[in-house]
């Protein structure tokens, strides 16, 4: 499928230069008056009619027509920042590594165990009605950690190593974090792929088996997942493993050089596949959030599309890992709004 998405325009003056206009198209509000969270629209791509009907979704979007507010990853550069992270490279250095841990999730399956509605309301959740149909649905996800196993009494249990006599006895697997919306349980993760490397329409890329959801790793109301994936490609699984440890390094250079101006340029970027296309980023502001003890959700004003949900929302300044482990929900009359997590 072609990139239909044009290059941003470059050289902003300043942070809400960047700020993307989306439009809102949904009636839920973001809360009732006892201050509890309604869910609005999910963002993830579903494809009744498989990867065909893709084309079609970018071309007849109505969220955010032309996608202009859409940087092709191989365009993204620090001029797409706001001015005072053009000179230095640590802020743009520190996106693409996010992008290089940013996976697209395809899923082929819809569980019978999906509710009919979010718990506690009357909002329908996302693909009830699709229940037991093989039906595509794509969305976005993050790299969380990779483990690799070396003991001599497990083997590998990817595609490859379950047909194989001979499964290798060294494997490892990959955790991925995503909207729960997009993958709700074990019989779906096991009919979805991660595919990482998809930067654009030429990358060469390489898809992941998925196995189950990480044992406590999901929350139905909070709408995260995290999924288990297993290669015995150890160099991947080392080559996954070393950007891990060095976009934790960035983030936290990123806080000591530009921490203190989190409040004002409330900085957002999102790393995504909206549409099923290759790797976009898009860039703009928090605008408030919700707290809840030691969990939050955050609305911003970063574009997104159906096929972002599950991606990783990094706001600027708040360093330490849970800078990025928000993943993007969906859409409501307040705006953009991350999964519920931590800090």
């Amino acid at each position: 499928m072609d990139n239909s998405y044009t290059k941003a325009n470059r050289a902003q003056e300043s942070s809400s230069s960047v700020v993307a206009s989306c439009e809102i198209q949904n009636k839920h509000l973001k809360t009732d008056k006892s201050g509890v969270f309604h869910p609005g629209n999910h963002e993830a791509e579903m494809c009744y009619g498989g990867e065909a009907d893709l084309h079609k979704h970018v071309t007849g979007c109505e969220k955010n027509p032309g996608h202009k507010d859409f940087i092709p990853l191989k365009d993204f550069n620090a001029s797409c920042l706001p001015s005072r992270y053009h000179d230095d490279e640590l802020m743009s250095e520190t996106i693409k590594t996010l992008a290089a841990l940013t996976v697209q999730v395809k899923t082929k399956f819809t569980s019978l165990e999906r509710p009919e509605f979010y718990p506690d309301t009357q909002v329908p959740y996302p693909c009830y009605n699709d229940r037991g149909r093989h039906v595509m649905r794509l969305g976005t996800g993050r790299v969380e950690s990779v483990y690799k196993y070396t003991e001599i009494d497990k083997t590998c249990h990817c595609a490859k190593c379950r047909v194989s006599a001979t499964p290798s006895k060294l494997w490892g697997v990959v955790r991925v974090l995503t909207a729960r919306h997009v993958v709700f349980d074990d019989s779906e993760a096991r009919q979805t792929s991660c595919v990482l490397g998809f930067d654009d329409n030429k990358s060469p890329v390489v898809s992941l088996d998925g196995w189950e959801v990480d044992m406590g790793g999901a929350d139905i109301e909070r709408d995260w997942c995290r999924l288990i994936y297993v290669t015995c490609d150890l160099e991947l699984l080392d080559e996954l493993d070393k950007m891990w440890h060095r976009f934790n390094d960035l983030c936290r250079e990123v806080r000591g050089e530009y921490g203190t101006f989190y409040v004002v340029d409330k900085l957002t970027v999102i790393v995504s596949h909206p549409h099923g296309c290759p790797k976009q980023v898009s860039v703009g502001q928090w605008t408030h959030r919700h707290e809840r003890d030691d969990w939050t959700r955050y609305w911003y004003t970063t574009c997104t599309c159906p096929g972002s949900s599950g991606a990783p929302v990094y706001r600027l300044g708040y360093g330490g890992w849970w800078s990025y482990y928000h993943p993007h929900s969906g859409s409501n009359s307040e705006g953009n709004y991350s999964a519920e997590y931590l800090f």
